[in-house]
């Protein structure tokens, strides 16, 4: 009996020492967008569950189960209940659901819980925007999924607006993210145990001021606070990133390169960078003499022995951190990271492929679309571009059609002027905004080399538009999810005028070939596969009154073409799986037309069709020019200064067919198209 009571005086102990583990956090911007587009905008069927929805006043939900298994101040939990008051509570019989926070722990705050941001809140908008809402979804695969409680555009008390997340992390902590607030909060971010004698907030809590706000998808600028288990070691260092390229040419070095961060008490002045390549040998780099501040303070390091191989094929990659400071890390767990990088016989240059949704009623659309242009006249013939009218702020761009808002959800984005290249919308101070684009940005994506060529051409007859081409890879690689997409664009565009400044748009995307899903391709290595898509456009040309559902183009019936000698095409391969974009090409010489200033330039060119010769006619401050004849296939086939009173080109050795003509003059560009016909 007494060895009885003894073990259970023992197992007491454990359960004592375990209740009393307490945590505490580290702070920082910047948040990931891991899973996807993590902070949603309306409940996605499938993917997101309601847990509150409007209208609603201090109330609790009901049960809700955690996909996977968690423990909280030592103890397992299974289920919770949240409160618009943003808190949750693993205890599922909670009743208490107070407006004013209070300092933790207390015994009469809600008890084994988690305030993401502790305020009195309620969800009292339905039906108009984005409604009130506590969802909650799950992403990732066991054993690192991440199950999301999200607060979306809840109301304040003083009839503003606020979003924010919990983050629990399978088998690890969970962190809080505040993502958007319309006006300044005080409230409490923190913890409290079962009975309310253990707990920690964040300093300043009941009163921790959130007032700076965040743009809805803004991930850089998003404040995150990490709980862990306490005590906080002294030195602790996170393997937060690596860059691999996906693929690398045979005998080409490529520096091992990625972030680490210092969670640990104390600076960080050293450590081990280590990599291995599959089950070879470790190749280890001693980093001395640093200064990395403590609690979130980062390094970006470039390993001194970079990777290079001389035979082709796949290459698993090891990385990890080790020896912070000389000593054993306080959690290993978040020390490795893996890849893999595919070494290839030969590659070719990519054109760098440019997505941007963007609208005639967006005040930051007409600075984005001109810093993009500055960054892409300083890299002539090395890009292609799709503009995608969408259908906001306010009434939005009367251009956009539902092919737009298929590509629009396809990247998950969420606000204009979103800019994707090669298929990825982070880079830049903030990810995704045109404004950030940088030339280096461009220059980094356009050494990425690709896998394919891809030849197109268009062929126009009346509304009839016909695009036809191959794609060649140079060296086998994944078909699951490889994709064909091809966008009809018009050159320039002026009625779809609105408020925002803009009186001209280029390269505005009037039809994807055969949709916006794109074509399934099946790629050997060396191989062409050729494609043709054809499409008539119908009807007669209508200028929607906005990009309302109730007003856009009927594709079946009707067109908003408004010069049929102005579309091209652009062709582009794209892996479903990740996005990427592996390769682009247009119909257009050299992406000229996406630049193109016209009526600038009043470039005319007559006759046309012409025979044997024809005349180039144009204003500007000088009168002399340069012409450059392009083939459909991209081929310059002629190249001649003129001046505007002696501008007649003599065409007899081109054969019959289509052709750019493009005049440049005081560094302006217009491109019309030719049409030779013996």
């Amino acid at each position: 009996m007494k060895k009885q009571l003894l073990s259970l005086v023992a197992a007491l102990g454990l359960l004592t020492s375990a209740n009393a583990q307490n945590y505490y956090s580290l702070k920082s911007t910047g948040v990931d967008n891991a899973g996807g587009y993590e902070y949603k905008q309306a409940l996605v069927a499938g993917t997101t569950a309601s847990v509150l929805a409007p209208i609603k006043d201090d109330v609790l939900s009901t049960e809700q189960t955690l996909p996977f298994g968690w423990t909280f101040f030592g103890q397992p939990v299974t289920k919770y209940v949240a409160s618009d008051n943003g808190f949750i509570s693993f205890n599922t019989t909670e009743t208490t659901n107070p407006t004013t926070p209070v300092a933790l722990p207390s015994t009469t705050a809600p008890k084994n819980a988690i305030f993401a941001y502790w305020y009195n809140f309620k969800l009292a908008q339905s039906g108009t925007g984005v409604p009130d809402q506590v969802s909650s979804w799950t992403y990732g695969t066991a054993p690192n999924r991440v199950h999301v409680i999200q607060w979306l555009s809840i109301t304040t008390a003083t009839g503003s607006f606020a979003s924010f997340a919990i983050r629990i992390y399978e088998g690890k902590s969970f962190d809080v993210v505040l993502n958007q607030v319309g006006a300044a909060l005080a409230g409490t971010i923190g913890v409290n145990n079962a009975d309310g004698t253990i707990g920690y907030n964040i300093a300043g809590s009941p009163s921790v001021a959130w007032s700076t706000p965040s743009a809805d998808g803004d991930y850089a600028n998003m404040t995150k606070y990490r709980f862990l288990p306490g005590p906080q070691p002294n030195n602790e260092v996170e393997l937060t990133s690596i860059e691999l390229p996906k693929y690398l040419q045979k005998n080409t070095n490529v520096s091992i390169k990625g972030r680490v961060t210092n969670w640990g008490a104390q600076n960080l002045t050293s450590f081990k960078l280590n990599y291995a390549v599959g089950s070879g040998a470790t190749l280890t780099m001693q980093l001395s003499g640093l200064d990395i501040a403590t609690n979130g303070g980062t390094y970006d390091f470039t390993h001194n022995v970079p990777f290079s191989q001389s035979v082709s094929g796949d290459y698993p990659i090891k990385v990890w951190v080790s020896n912070p400071n000389a000593s054993a890390d306080g959690d290993s767990s978040n020390n490795n990271a893996a890849g893999n990088i595919t070494v290839v016989n030969s590659t070719v240059p990519r054109k760098v492929m440019h997505e941007i949704f963007t609208s005639a009623t967006c005040p930051p659309c007409n600075p984005g679309n001109a810093n993009l242009k500055t960054v892409l006249d300083g890299n002539v013939g090395k890009w292609n571009v799709v503009k995608y009218q969408v259908n906001f702020p306010g009434t939005g761009d009367p251009y956009y059609t539902t092919e737009v808002g298929t590509r629009f959800s396809y990247y998950g984005a969420n606000f204009a002027p979103w800019l994707v290249v090669d298929g990825t919308s982070k880079w830049g101070s903030t990810d995704a905004n045109a404004n950030s684009y940088t030339g280096a940005f461009f220059t980094n994506m356009q050494s990425i080399p690709s896998l394919a060529s891809i030849t197109a051409n268009l062929v126009r007859v009346g509304q009839k538009v016909t695009v036809s081409g191959n794609v060649t890879p140079v060296q086998g690689f994944s078909n699951a999810g490889l994709k064909l997409r091809i966008a009809v664009v018009e050159t320039r565009t002026t009625k779809n005028a609105k408020t925002n400044g803009e009186t001209e748009f280029f390269n505005v995307m009037k039809k994807m070939l055969p949709d916006a899903t794109g074509t399934a391709v099946n790629l050997a290595a060396g191989t062409a596969v050729n494609y043709t898509q054809s499409f008539t456009f119908p009807g007669t040309y209508r200028l929607p009154l906005d990009g309302q559902a109730a007003n856009i183009i009927n594709l079946s019936t009707e067109n908003s073409v408004e010069e049929f000698g102005n579309l091209f095409a652009i062709v582009f391969l794209q892996d479903d799986n990740d996005k990427t974009v592996w390769q682009s090409a247009s119909t257009a010489p050299d992406g000229a037309l996406a630049v193109a200033e016209i009526s600038e330039l009043g470039l005319n060119l007559y006759p046309n069709p012409a025979t044997s010769s024809f005349e180039v006619s144009f204003t500007g401050a000088s009168s002399n020019g340069t012409v450059r004849i392009v083939d459909m296939n991209g081929k310059e086939v002629m190249n001649k200064n003129i001046n505007s009173l002696n501008g007649t080109i003599n065409c007899e050795t081109l054969s019959n067919g289509l052709y750019f003509v493009e005049l440049t003059v005081d560094g302006k560009t217009a491109v019309k198209k030719l049409n030779i016909i013996r």
